[in-house]
């Protein structure tokens, strides 16, 4: 890895936030440029917020590949350089890798690049194969069907192809590192307020369901917490517990980072549960203290029902004499 203007990134934690926010994909366009007319190109691509611009600069200086793209609300690094793969992206994540539905998509990625580093895809069998494996790597898709037949009839496989499945490795535990980059890219820390001064606290984590697995690891990573599937094809973990937040949760971030804006988050979390510990919300002082610190934490509190102002006054008026 090449000189980061922050030393404390490291390969695990760049394959957490991969596993939360990466994605594989191989694009089979149609071209001119070699006798089957169909190009193969592999990708690497890390997505977040157009808020987190400054920190991927930092994070693709420490790759030392890829290139940034950014619209309105969206920031990228893109890695499509076939070399660049092979000797930094495929090291990094043979080592430390991404787990569950994620992983077995990074298997068939692999498969494909070391297919083009041995030129199968200018042949009409190997590119057959390849056009099979980047229909079926990502397990939530857009690709058409029809558009993949169209592809193999092309270059005279009108009944497709039969491809070897990867074999899929049994993984080491998952890496603190990796658990910190996971959080950065799909973890939230809550705090809610509720009625009569109760004061709701929760870390939770969201994965598609291909991937719930991670989520999985996570209770025996954290020794707490549940895993619960959504309505939206996804599963949550959650941990909603003030002492096993405390003693379980809390640790690991301080010891081991976050890089996003979530640092703030998390730092203002730790300081809500531990004053909810003591009990401090319990006087009107006190619950003024965590409202100026948490009402507005998560996207400067847009997504309250009440602005701050609106809910002190309704905590003043249920706490007021009749």
């Amino acid at each position: 890895m090449q000189n980061s203007t922050n030393p404390k990134l490291t390969p695990a934690y760049i394959s957490g936030l991969i596993q939360a926010d990466g994605g594989f994909h191989i694009a089979v366009d149609r071209s001119k440029s070699n006798k089957l007319g169909i190009r193969v190109t592999p990708k690497l691509i890390l997505s977040q917020h157009i808020s987190a611009k400054p920190f991927f600069k930092d994070l693709m200086n420490y790759l030392g590949v890829g290139h940034l793209t950014t619209n309105k609300n969206e920031v990228q690094i893109v890695v499509n350089s076939l070399p660049q793969i092979k000797q930094k992206i495929l090291p990094l994540l043979d080592l430390y890798p991404v787990r569950s539905g994620k992983f077995i998509s990074y298997l068939k990625f692999k498969q494909v690049v070391e297919m083009m580093e041995l030129k199968k895809h200018l042949t009409a069998e190997g590119l057959a194969q390849i056009i099979e494996i980047s229909y079926d790597m990502n397990l939530v898709s857009q690709r058409k069907s029809e558009r993949k037949l169209e592809l193999l009839k092309s270059i005279g496989f009108e009944q497709g192809v039969t491809v070897q499945n990867p074999i899929i490795p049994i993984l080491p535990s998952m890496d603190p590192h990796f658990v910190s980059g996971l959080t950065d890219g799909d973890g939230s820390f809550f705090i809610s307020f509720r009625a009569n001064r109760r004061i709701v606290v929760s870390y939770t984590v969201i994965q598609e369901s291909s991937s719930k697995g991670v989520l999985t690891e996570l209770t025996k990573y954290f020794n707490c917490g549940a895993v619960y599937d959504l309505p939206s094809a996804a599963s949550r973990f959650q941990v909603e517990n003030l002492d096993k937040l405390i003693n379980h949760v809390i640790p690991h971030f301080a010891e081991y980072p976050l890089y996003t804006v979530k640092r703030e988050y998390f730092e203002i979390f730790s300081q809500v549960c531990h004053l909810l510990k003591e009990r401090v919300h319990k006087t009107d002082e006190g619950l003024q203290q965590i409202i100026d610190l948490a009402y507005n934490m998560n996207k400067e509190g847009k997504g309250r029902r009440f602005t701050k102002e609106e809910f002190i006054q309704k905590m003043k008026a249920k706490s007021s004499p009749k």
